[in-house]
Parts: C-alpha cells; structure tokens; sequence
C-alpha cells in the first residue's frame, strides 16, 4: 500500500498545541541507533542530546507486501508513496475521504504540486514538517537480519517509546471528509470534526495491529498524521493539562504512568485480544515488552511453537497479576457481539478472557489469606480455599423478553442516562424492579467497560439488593470465589478555562467487582471463569440515593474507605467451610 501525504495539514486539535508540543523533553533514555532527519542518517543515540521521535505505523502501509518461497514477507518499496504540495486544505468541493480514496491531485498545477517519493523520504518529510530532529523507528534502527541484535532491541522497546519526546503515528486513512464538522459543536468531542477522526483512526489498520498496540501504550504523548490533518493528544492521567477524551487520553498512553496504581494486565488485555500481527509470535512479544516488569524472565523466540509461546505468556502473568479474571461479555447493550476476538485460533481456557472482554481501568487485585492457586501442565488454574458463595441468577435478556417490555427498558435505559447526566438520580429505595436493573445495567458498563447479561437477587431482601453480573455463558447457577478487584474508574470533569469537550480527571471512584465461575457439565470440581459480579462502589455527592455503597453490598459493617482486603475478609467471614476444596478452572 502506498500512501497520500498532503503538506498544508489542517489540525484536529480544539486548541492550537503547536508550542506544547514543541517543548516537549522526553525522558533521559536513549536507544542505541537514531535516525538523523536532516541527511537522513543513522547515528548514535547519544548524539541526540534533546531528545528523540519515534514512529509507529503499519509495515504493510509502507509499500506492497510480496509472500516469499518460504511463506515470508517481504515489503517492496517501488517509490509510489505521494507528497502534495500547495493544495487549500480549506476547499469545500474536494473532500479528504475523496482524494484519499481516489489519489486525485487538485487540477490547480499553478500552486499545487505532487511528488513520488519512497517511504523513507515520505517520513523523512513528515518529520521536517514538524520539526523533529531525530526519529527511531523499527526499519531503519534495528538490524533485521542480526537475530540478537534484533531480539535485544525488542526488548528496549518499551523504554524507547517510553522516552521519546513523543510518538509520530502514521495513519493514511485519517482524513478531513467535511470542513463544515469544524464548526459542528459536540458536547463530548468537542466537534464533529474530532468524533469522525477518532472514527477513522478507531478503523484504521494501525489500530488493528498488535505492535501499533504496544508502541502507544508505552507512550506518553502522540501525534497521529493523516492524509491532510493530523491530532495530538496526551495521557489525562499523568498530567494536569486539561484535554479531550479518547481512548488514547482516557486509557492507552502512558500506560502504567499513573500515580497511584500500575497498568494491569486486564487493560492491556482488553485491546490486545482483538489486535492482529503478520507473525503470530508478535502479539505475543508486543504484550511482553508492555508488561516488561512481570515478563523478564520469558524468552523471545520465534522458533519456539505459537501455542508454547501463548501457554508461557498467560501462564507467567495469572501467577503474577490475577486482574487476568477481570472480563466480562463481549456483547452490547443490544445483546450482539461488539468484537470478534482473534485468539479463537488458539487453545487457550477461559481463565484466560478470550471467550470475553477485560475491563479497561487498572485494578487492585486482593485475595483471602486463606486462599491459593497455581497452574498446572496442563494450563488449568487450581484455586483451593474455604471461602466461595453458590448464587442463583437469572439471565437479563430472558427477564426483559419473559416481561414483554424489552423496548420499553431500552428507552428507560436512554432516559436514566441523560438524567444522570443532569444530575438527578433514581431513588433505588422507592423504585421499581424495572428501573433498579436498568440503574444496574447502567452502572456496570461504566464501571467495567461491559454490559450486564445475568443479574442476582437474595431471596427474601429489598430489591435494592439486586446486584448484576456480565457473563460470557448462561447458566442459572455460578460460583464466586473470595477474590476482589478494586477498579479505578476516573471521574471526568469538563474545564471552565477551556471550551466544550475539554477535560480533566477530578479524582478517581472506587469499584469492587468479583470474578464468576460456573461448573462444567462433564466433570465434577471443574469450572470455566465466565465473567464479574459487581459487588458496589463508594458513594458520590451527586448520587443521593441511586447507587449508596449499603444498598450496594447490602452490609452495613462494610465501609468503601477500608482497604479491598479488610472488606474481603468481611464478606466472607460468615461463608466458611470446614474443609478447603480445590477448583479446578480450565
């Protein structure tokens, strides 16, 4: 694939970010070869004394890919890459979506100029159009042909992006299709302009690939170049510089950066189940780079099995980060699948998520003292402790269906969004069982990233006792096992010194979630782990009495402000066995 680069770029950003952008240091790392932009050399790190760029993009955009003998790849670059000059970004007759899918020049050859180019120059111009000094990227700075060099560099990786002042992502199909969403106000994105880009960039190859992945959660700062306009955007975390909200702000850069709590392997997991490399190993190695500080002692080595590889890979960070429990359902509020999973190829168990989807907050994970686990040979995970609860639940979806008002729960559901939007709560103490499941719904999709499929109900309670699970199976019966996840899920605050869709984090809401299995029908002690059991979170001002922790939890000896662990061995104080009994999770 070849691809358009248009000079005279039109930026995405609310407000100009020109001059942060250019004061931006980097860390004091630096890797071993950098590219110098003015003669396009490689060179020393050392020489780049201000710091360094690095690039993320597609290796399939940078010229067409030829299969060899062997069932390689490689990529030819036949200099077809194009660099216009000149063109009025600003004219309303020749949209972005059309030149980039038509690669049409602008007829105007007065002011207007176009040029093939390769890929290196095609980079090497982008970086002088924005005033990077000096660029790593993977091509130019690693010795492909050199196995060690090439295995030692990977493993810097997460350093190298890590460092950089920030990180020039190349993205072909992000494009301006309509000049006038620049005027079009949106109250979440700031316009439309912002909504169709992130559409684009959320579609994009680069978003699909399991390196791309790594290469911006282990950055700080990014800049995205399209065809004709580009977006820069900065972690909402780990700075107190106000801006909008993405994936990228709100989750992916500088993952593990924040202050209070390290990236977890749920976050990571959450895009990378969904994300595709030409060398299956890759999905892999990208995964162990991100998590660096839990994977050293794991091998990088393409000739080692796939199926080895993964088996190491998931077996090496459940003994050591168990948030690897923290999924839920795949599908939407509408009951369909929102993605598809690409490790359907593999045989991984369902301790792994696979079959779900992990939340995207960090977690803090705390396990009963009585309880432990290992893996074995065989991949399966054995828990053994005194503690677990057998629950009885019923499946959402058959409820709404059984009560004939599943259209009319929907639009219930619409209107309890935009009420909590305006501030004004349900009183779950005086509500009707239709309302309360729909707060539930509500809740643990903003709190895990995943719909509410199954809900549980304790005989003989109020109905605010009601609490809702998201399961990758149904099943009328589930086990929960005395492991507690704290999630940390940020509360958002609009700017008044910004205009609309500018934002910043004004403290972060603790939520308490616990992992969910269900027995195997062809095997007594053997379980599947088929999602989360939200137990409550704290209580918020605005809340009144729509989700109070005790109608939550139901327990008033329980008080969010405990650490997860005090509030583990309260919920199970009361469900002790004589006898400890092993759960076999495949």
């Amino acid at each position: 694939m070849y691809i358009t680069y248009y000079r005279n770029q039109k930026s995405i950003d609310l407000q100009d970010k020109t001059d942060f952008r250019l004061s931006l240091t980097g860390g004091e790392y630096r890797p071993t070869w950098l590219v110098r932009v003015s003669d396009w050399t490689v060179v020393p790190g050392s020489e780049a004394s201000y710091g360094y760029h690095t690039l993320s993009y597609c290796w399939e955009q940078s010229g067409e890919i030829v299969e060899r003998d062997d069932g390689g790849y490689d990529c030819i670059d036949e200099g077809d890459h194009c660099i216009v000059d000149g063109y009025n970004i600003n004219e309303v007759d020749c949209t972005g979506i059309k030149r980039y899918l038509m690669r049409s020049i602008p007829p105007n050859k007065t002011t207007t100029s176009a040029k093939s180019a390769t890929f290196e120059e095609l980079i090497q111009q982008i970086c002088k159009d924005f005033q990077v000094g000096y660029l790593w990227y993977d091509k130019a700075c690693i010795d492909q042909a050199n196995k060690k060099e090439k295995a030692r560099e990977i493993r810097q990786m997460h350093k190298i992006y890590k460092n950089a002042r920030y990180t020039l992502a190349l993205v072909p199909e992000l494009c301006i299709t309509k000049n006038e969403d620049f005027q079009c106000e949106h109250s979440y994105y700031g316009n439309a302009a912002r909504l169709t880009a992130l559409n684009q960039i959320s579609n994009s190859r680069w978003s699909k690939r399991s390196w791309t992945l790594e290469e911006v959660m282990m950055s700080r700062r990014i800049l995205f170049v399209g065809a004709d306009t580009n977006l820069f955007q900065h972690s909402l975390h780990t700075t107190t510089i106000p801006t909008t909200y993405d994936d990228f702000s709100g989750t992916l850069l500088d993952f593990g950066g924040r202050s209070h709590v390290n990236g977890t392997i749920n976050q990571a997991l959450h895009h990378a189940h969904f994300r595709t490399s030409t060398k299956p190993h890759d999905m892999v190695f990208a995964l162990i780079n991100t998590f660096a500080h839990l994977c050293d002692e794991i091998e990088i080595n393409y000739s080692t099995d796939i199926q080895t590889t993964l088996n190491n890979f998931y077996r090496h960070i459940a003994l050591q980060d168990l948030s690897i429990l923290c999924f839920g359902s795949a599908r939407g509020q509408s009951g369909s699948k929102q993605k598809q999973s690409t490790m359907g190829n593999y045989n991984l168990l369902s301790w792994t998520g696979v079959h779900g989807v992990h939340s995207t907050e960090p977690v803090n994970t705390a396990t009963h003292a009585g309880l432990s686990y290992n893996i074995d040979n065989n991949m399966q995970m054995r828990i053994t402790t005194k503690h677990w609860w057998r629950i009885s639940i019923e499946e959402y979806s058959s409820y709404k269906k059984n009560r004939s008002v599943m259209k009319n729960m929907d639009d219930n559901l619409a209107k309890i969004y935009k009420a909590r939007s305006r501030g004004i709560p349900s009183d779950m103490t005086c509500a009707d069982k239709d309302t309360i499941l729909n707060e539930w719904d509500m809740e643990i999709s903003m709190l895990t990233s995943c719909w509410m499929t199954h809900f549980h109900e304790q005989k003989d309670g109020l109905l605010t006792q009601t609490r809702p699970l998201s399961l990758t199976e149904n099943c009328e019966e589930c086990l929960i096992l005395p492991i507690l996840f704290e999630c940390y899920q940020p509360v958002y605050k609009h700017s008044k010194y910004h205009r609309s869709g500018v934002l910043y984090i004004e403290r972060y809401l603790h939520a308490y979630v616990l992992p969910v299995f269900r027995e195997c029908s062809d095997g007594v002690g053997r379980y599947k782990a088929i999602g989360v059991y939200l137990l409550g979170r704290e209580l918020i001002r605005r809340d009144g009495k729509t989700m109070n922790w005790n109608h939550a939890v139901g327990r008033d000896d329980i008080d969010p402000n405990q650490s997860p662990q005090e509030i583990l061995n309260i919920l199970v104080e009361n469900n002790c066995h004589s006898v400890p009994q092993e759960f076999i999770i495949e």
